[in-house]
């Protein structure tokens, strides 16, 4: 996506203030995505920090800080009084605010955050939803409900992360289509937002709470060895890497076929194989140690 900053006819003039400081080194892409051309919109403004301050009532050191990306990564409330005090159009405000969502993103801001600084900021209930993205989402809600569910255990907390994940994409909608791979891109928010919410117990998520519902416990006829067995595995599910992790909740705790996990996470067929495998290997090295030391006859000769 690309953004023009409004011409300098358009706007007001006024003597030059004092020069703008540089951006702040370590400044992400996506977050120099919206300000550089904001910084240049404020450029061939003429209007001084002063000016915004007193058209938008944000101070000029937050002003200052903003300009710069010093300090916080700036809610979009803030974001959008200085493009509305340089008069910029509404289409392009629509613009801008998807790269501010992608740049909140980039500052690993929470899903609920950064729905919450945009609420309110052109989407409503009431509004149509473009029938592509209504047809994504009926796709794929069922699926992320449930990856949802094997970390939060809760539905209605599974739920809420779903939805957020749905308003945010929906803000970010065009960028997604324009991406090499929609799947892919909405997967990362859906990934990001369910992490963000679930526990991570020596820095892993926590699952061990799932070995308490699965079939094998519940037709086992030792369900106290069963359930040990099983507190085994997901120990070791949860310490897998993120890909592995994600292809071993789909494929062996939500139930779901080789090609229905690859559509939903947005990789190949064979990528879903070739993961699975290894992440089988990485399980077996695990699991064999502590489960052989503690039943050591059960081993094969």
């Amino acid at each position: 996506m690309t953004v023009q900053p409004t011409s300098p006819e358009d706007a007001p003039r006024s003597k030059r203030g004092r020069k703008l400081g540089p951006i702040t080194a370590g400044t992400g892409r996506a977050h120099r995505a919206w300000l550089e051309p904001l910084r240049g919109s404020y450029q061939a403004s003429g209007l001084t920090i002063g000016q915004l301050e007193r058209e938008t009532g944000w101070s000029r050191s937050k002003i200052s800080e903003l300009l710069r990306a010093a300090g916080r990564y700036p809610r979009w409330e803030f974001t959008r009084s200085l493009l509305t005090a340089l008069r910029w159009p509404a289409p392009s405000l629509a613009d801008m605010r998807a790269l501010w969502a992608l740049a909140a993103r980039e500052a690993n801001k929470r899903t609920i955050w950064i729905n919450n600084c945009l609420q309110g900021d052109g989407l409503s209930a009431d509004d149509r939803l473009p029938l592509h993205f209504a047809a994504f989402q009926d796709l794929y809600r069922e699926a992320y409900t449930g990856y949802a569910l094997t970390f939060l255990r809760r539905r209605p907390e599974a739920r809420r992360a779903v939805n957020d994940v749905f308003i945010l994409l929906l803000f970010l909608w065009d960028e997604a289509l324009a991406s090499d791979n929609p799947e892919r891109f909405a997967w990362q928010i859906l990934r990001q937002t369910v992490m963000e919410r679930t526990p991570h117990p020596g820095g892993s998520p926590a699952l061990v709470e799932a070995a308490f519902d699965t079939v094998a416990l519940r037709t086992a006829a030792d369900p106290v060895a069963q359930i040990e067995e099983s507190m085994y595995l997901f120990e070791a599910v949860r310490r897998l890497p993120a890909g592995q992790l994600d292809v071993m909740v789909l494929l062996h705790l939500r139930g779901m076929d080789e090609s229905g996990a690859a559509a939903v996470l947005g990789i190949p067929l064979a990528a879903v194989r070739s993961t699975a495998r290894h992440a089988r290997r990485h399980l077996d090295g695990r699991l064999r140690t502590p489960i052989q030391e503690e039943h050591p006859d059960d081993r094969d000769d």
